[in-house]
């Protein structure tokens, strides 16, 4: 993808975050490869994730230092989202967010999303990966590399008293993802509320929903970016 329009999806996938309720005001951070991923656009810290734009994206190489844009990254992102890169050559974005219900399971002793629970927890099913230590990378790249191996091969990664993470090889797929996985921890907490015994989808379901390109709603993305052309169209700017 080139950079105009990766920065066009990606101030998107910001302002989609803040419409489906999983950004934090100006906290979390998300970012995206450019090009052979040498560079990678990451989001302005200091920026309600509402105000977040095409222009307002922050440049930086693969060693971290800041090309263009105005400010800097939140402290926390660069060393979670590079040796992330570094580690996983397929994937091209990286969203890391604290969305409420999703957090709420990290706190469990047990933190486990059932992905065989209902159809949206079955998109993850064999794509989540746990983080069992809570980790705080600052400045500190080895946090991110703590992460980096938690995460392996998997799309999620659940960290610990913390939040979570989607690695995914598109902005579309990325932005499903998220949205998806709020809402898959939300259905898990409600019915675990009501103590009632639940019944799950057999594994062969939930691994043909886990195949199905971006968890079966490839068109999301470009769906969200029509709306905020008419509710926001200065996401583009």
């Amino acid at each position: 993808m080139n950079e105009a329009n990766a920065r066009l999806d990606l101030a998107a996938a910001h302002r989609i975050s803040v419409l489906e309720g999983l950004n934090e005001g100006t906290w979390t951070h998300f970012s995206c490869k450019i090009g052979d991923g040498e560079q990678y656009l990451v989001t302005p810290g200091s920026t309600h994730f509402s105000m977040v734009s095409a222009s307002s994206l922050l440049l930086h190489g693969r060693d971290g230092e800041l090309l263009s844009g105005d400010g800097q990254a939140n402290h926390d992102a660069l060393p979670i989202h590079l040796p992330i890169y570094e580690a996983r050559p397929d994937v091209r974005c990286v969203l890391h967010f604290h969305s409420p219900h999703a957090t709420a399971l990290t706190v469990f002793k047990d933190m486990r999303l059932d992905t065989r629970l209902s159809q949206t927890a079955a998109y993850f099913h064999g794509k989540v990966g746990y983080l069992s230590t809570y980790a705080v990378p600052r400045t500190n790249t080895a946090e991110g590399e703590k992460m980096a191996e938690a995460l392996g091969t998997k799309k999620v990664l659940f960290m610990k008293n913390h939040g979570v993470l989607i690695a995914a090889s598109s902005l579309a797929d990325a932005s499903v993802s998220a949205c998806q996985l709020e809402r898959a921890c939300q259905i898990q907490l409600l019915a675990a509320a009501t103590r009632a015994e639940t019944e799950r989808m057999s594994e062969k379901f939930a691994e043909m929903l886990a195949s199905e390109e971006c968890n079966g709603e490839p068109g999301y993305l470009d769906g969200m970016k029509r709306l905020l052309e008419r509710v926001q169209p200065d996401f583009q700017e």
